[in-house]
């Protein structure tokens, strides 16, 4: 058998504790010795690092590569997640539902974009009220893009003090600290039977939130079961009860139950939020960094709509440089530096390399993406090099997959895309953004379930 080469370990841990936080970039490091396909053992499992894109579109276009391991990451607090646990008939009963649900409900049609919009509305007064002060941007960021989320899973936008919101809002932050694709539980399922450490590893405050945000899903579908009418579906939940009903009167043995629906709602509370929260942080924290950038990209808004007519997502057609500053976000500061892990479900390849039966895949988008035989000077933000010789268009790389690629890529991605450029061009509008004085921006970030960046303060100026 020809497995990929790698490093050496230690008894038991493996390469483990050789692992800095910012694993992306150990592996960057790593590939350049072994190749951009290495092997390594990360506690009792063999693990394969991609760190190119052939690799990663040969992989994740087979068949055998579509698993998930069985300790992923939401194991550990029992959660029925149809998109990030092993159950491959779970998931593929759910992703052409979710994806179709989506559409049905709006997603690609102006409705879904207007609720968008109202939020943002909404949320540009909220920044109003500042006074172009030094402010924490996430405290109404979070509660502004989870609404944009309850509005499609729970049909109602919460203001931003409901209790409800803030609960709901907490959990997502929390959880999504304590997890990751490189989270010890993963590679040492056995921990969590170990009565101390699930403690010391902040699991059991990952559980009981877990449990809390379960608690907020349970009454919303009570409540939706309640007052269901088939035909008016009004939001996911109201369009996943309807569909259930009629997969168990067929299937008793379908995957479609109100444990799952909850599991399902975590999903895409939990993807959709801590995602595009993270990209328009960066995006606007990159505006501060750059008013040059900032300066242009107004200069591109108010040529096209002008001070006073609310952007929508066609409009993106027509301001290539401001698509591009985001797009170029989206490479640099890689909000997803290493994918969600995949399982082999029988022996397969890539690259000429054999991959056994059971094995771990770690595809490090963030290589992909800093990749210099792909990108010229990967580590500096330009903007430019998603654009055509004449400035007019976008050019899209093949070496650019932020969201994923293949049959597992996220299905949340064309709204991300909308809001992102909602939000940045709205806000744009309206704001000039700059760091408070005396305060010295990091472009470092923080890897946690995103690669978020560092705690930062940014001022909103009005535009008169």
């Amino acid at each position: 058998m020809k497995l990929p080469p790698g490093p050496m370990g230690l008894p038991i841990v493996g390469y483990f504790p050789f692992l800095s936080k910012d694993a992306h970039l150990k592996f960057m490091e790593l590939s350049k010795k072994y190749g951009d396909v290495f092997s390594i053992r990360l506690g009792s499992e063999l693990v394969v690092v991609l760190n190119d894109t052939a690799s990663m579109r040969e992989a994740f276009s087979k068949q055998e590569l579509l698993g998930r391991p069985p300790n992923g990451s939401f194991t550990v607090f029992d959660v029925k997640s149809p998109f990030f646990m092993e159950d491959m008939h779970m998931w593929q009963e759910h992703r052409r539902f979710v994806i179709q649900s989506l559409k049905d409900l709006g997603l690609g049609k102006t409705k879904l974009e207007e609720q968008i919009q109202d939020e943002i509305n909404h949320f540009r007064g909220v920044l109003k009220t500042y006074l172009g002060k030094p402010m924490d941007l996430a405290i109404p960021l979070t509660p502004s893009i989870s609404n944009n989320i309850c509005s499609v899973v729970f049909g109602k936008r919460y203001s931003y003090q409901d209790p409800e919101r803030i609960s709901l809002d907490i959990v997502i932050d929390e959880v999504s600290k304590l997890l990751g694709q490189t989270t010890a539980h993963i590679f040492f399922p056995w921990i969590r039977y170990i009565p101390f450490l699930p403690k010391l590893m902040n699991y059991d405050e990952g559980f009981s939130l877990f449990k809390k945000s379960e608690a907020i899903f349970q009454k919303k579908v009570d409540e939706h079961k309640d007052n269901l009418d088939p035909k008016h579906i009004q939001d996911f939940i109201d369009s996943y009860l309807v569909e259930m009903e009629i997969r168990q009167k067929k299937d008793p043995t379908t995957s479609f139950n109100e444990e799952v629906l909850k599991g399902c709602v975590s999903d895409l509370f939990g993807a959709g939020t801590e995602s595009v929260r993270t990209a328009i942080s960066w995006c606007l924290h990159t505006m501060a960094y750059y008013p040059d950038v900032q300066k242009k990209v107004q200069a591109e808004i108010f040529e096209v709509l002008g001070t006073e007519r609310f952007p929508e997502f066609q409009d993106q057609k027509s301001m290539p440089f401001t698509h591009a500053v985001i797009l170029e976000n989206m490479r640099w500061k890689t909000i997803v530096p290493l994918n969600v892990l995949r399982y082999s479900l029988s022996n397969t390849s890539i690259a000429g390399y054999d991959i056994p039966q059971g094995t771990t895949i770690m595809a490090n988008l963030w290589a992909v993406h800093h990749d210099p035989r792909h990108w010229k000077d990967p580590e500096n933000f330009k903007p430019e090099r998603f654009l055509s010789s004449d400035g007019k268009s976008v050019v899209k790389s093949t070496h650019y997959m932020p969201f994923s690629i293949g049959k597992r890529a996220c299905p949340g991605e064309t709204m991300a895309y909308m809001e992102i450029f909602l939000y940045f061009v709205a806000i744009l509008q309206k704001f000039d953004i700059k760091f408070p004085e005396n305060f010295t921006p990091s472009l470092e970030g923080d890897p946690f379930i995103t690669y978020r960046p560092k705690p930062f303060k940014i001022c909103f100026l009005p535009k008169n």
